[in-house]
């Protein structure tokens, strides 16, 4: 018996030996709340629970959060859901498998996913936890990428959140006309993100909401619609542009150098004051 444990205990040093660990860094970080236009980075999808390794890249989990957060991130985007009977959830639809689920998120409940974790390892995190993090940690803002049910999760964060000192720190993608209005009807969120991916359109006609609808951050794809010529448009109209989700270190960092801002997978130059 001592010899057979002996070798399970073996087996299991090394599978834990081949865990990777997260990559943090020292960083001057600041722990006090800075505007929301005076930082360059956001967390992609909490970023990753290995830091600067930059994978697995959408576990949205708190284990993202806190690693992403000792190396200086401020600003994070987390995916956000409704299940089946409303609870709202930070994942990232069609990511069940997972989660070992086996059926849509659109069809569970609250009692079906709780416990259940990324891999196998990460924590699925629910809208009180999202609010718990933004109450312990006064610093930080929150990037809503809600892939349905907008104004419920709108809704919902604001009915829990304490104070408006919570609220303030709620971004909005925002991804319609219609879903700009009914925002407006909920809370008057200081800091909201066109998403372009969601809310297509011109370089012209995203230049024109900022006027429409009072708006300053626009985000889209670093590779597919991310230009030259559409920075200088949007630039132009006051907007300030966040690309998604550039991978290499060398290009994040070409695209700081034109004082455009970045969704980030994990790496934040190099291990610095992301402000």
């Amino acid at each position: 018996m001592r010899a057979g444990a002996l070798v399970v205990a073996c087996l299991c040093l090394g599978a834990c030996a081949s865990e990777p660990e997260p990559v943090l860094c020292e960083n001057s970080a600041s722990t006090e709340l800075l505007p929301f236009d005076s930082h360059r980075f956001v967390a992609h999808a909490g970023g990753s629970p290995y830091g600067l390794d930059q994978e697995p890249a959408y576990t949205n989990s708190r284990e993202a959060f806190e690693v992403s957060y000792a190396n200086g991130f401020r600003v994070f985007e987390f995916d956000m859901i409704t299940l089946g009977d409303k609870t709202v959830t930070l994942a990232h639809d069609g990511h069940e498998p997972h989660y070992g689920l086996k059926i849509p998120f659109k069809e569970a409940t609250r009692e079906q996913v709780q416990g259940l974790r990324y891999d196998g390892k990460f924590e699925l995190l629910f809208a009180e936890d999202l609010i718990e993090l933004m109450v312990s940690h006064p610093d930080i803002y929150i990037i809503t990428d809600t892939k349905w049910d907008h104004s419920l999760i709108a809704q919902t964060l604001v009915d829990m959140a304490p104070d408006d000192g919570v609220r303030d720190r709620l971004v909005p993608h925002l991804a319609s006309d219609e879903h700009v209005l009914e925002l407006r009807d909920i809370y008057p969120f200081p800091e909201e993100m066109i998403a372009v991916y969601r809310w297509a359109g011109s370089d012209v006609s995203i230049a024109a909401r900022r006027d429409l609808y009072d708006v300053d951050n626009v985000m889209m794809w670093w590779d597919t619609r991310w230009s030259e010529e559409t920075q200088a448009t949007l630039s132009a109209a006051g907007l300030k542009v966040w690309v998604h989700t550039p991978h290499e270190p060398d290009l994040v960092e070409s695209f700081l150098r034109k004082d455009i801002r970045v969704y980030s997978g994990g790496y934040i130059s190099p291990c610095a004051d992301p402000s």
